[in-house]
């Protein structure tokens, strides 16, 4: 999409902001590709944190007769501010984006640097405590959303970085 169709789908968007008919903000299909990645960061957050602490056998990728389970359970439990503050940052990311205000912009960014920052602290102590290995079910579960970080964040960003004329005044 060129800058022109950018600024067009903008002043069409404001325009239906300030008019008092009801009418649908037009979003470019980042922005609605984004706005879904926010939700499901929002509702993948608050299914992982009430498995951990409703049903840990089904996530916690080490069992409690493991050597090592009270260290990974400690690191772990580190983590639920830092995911707490993916998922606002995501959730008025994703309010933001779906009305196309800047400040949208600002927090869809701000999920994707988290998602990336907490992805490569997963990795990191996985891989420096051989997490993988065995490959249970429950390591698979960790290596997915260790993979998920890491892609979707930079992606994340990478959609909205495209559409910065959009938000940018």
């Amino acid at each position: 999409m060129s800058e022109e169709e950018e600024k067009t789908i903008l002043r069409r968007s404001q325009h239906s902001m300030n008019s008092t008919r009801k009418s649908t903000i037009q979003r470019p299909r980042e922005v609605n590709l984004v706005v879904g990645l926010g939700i499901f960061t929002v509702v993948a957050a608050v299914l992982y944190w009430t498995a951990w602490f409703f049903a840990p056998e089904t996530i916690q990728a080490r069992s409690p007769d493991a050597q090592d389970y009270q260290i990974y359970v400690n690191f772990e439990q580190a983590f639920p501010l830092a995911d707490s503050w993916l998922a606002i940052a995501a959730l008025i990311g994703v309010v933001g984006l779906w009305k196309m205000r800047a400040w949208g912009f600002l927090f869809g960014l701000l999920a994707g640097s988290a998602a990336i920052f907490l992805g490569l602290m997963d990795l990191l102590y996985d891989l420096q405590h051989n997490m993988f290995v065995p490959f249970t079910s429950q390591a698979g579960t960790e290596f997915v959303i260790v993979l998920l970080l890491l892609l979707l964040g930079p992606l994340q960003i990478y959609l909205l970085w495209r559409r910065r004329r959009m938000f940018m005044k």
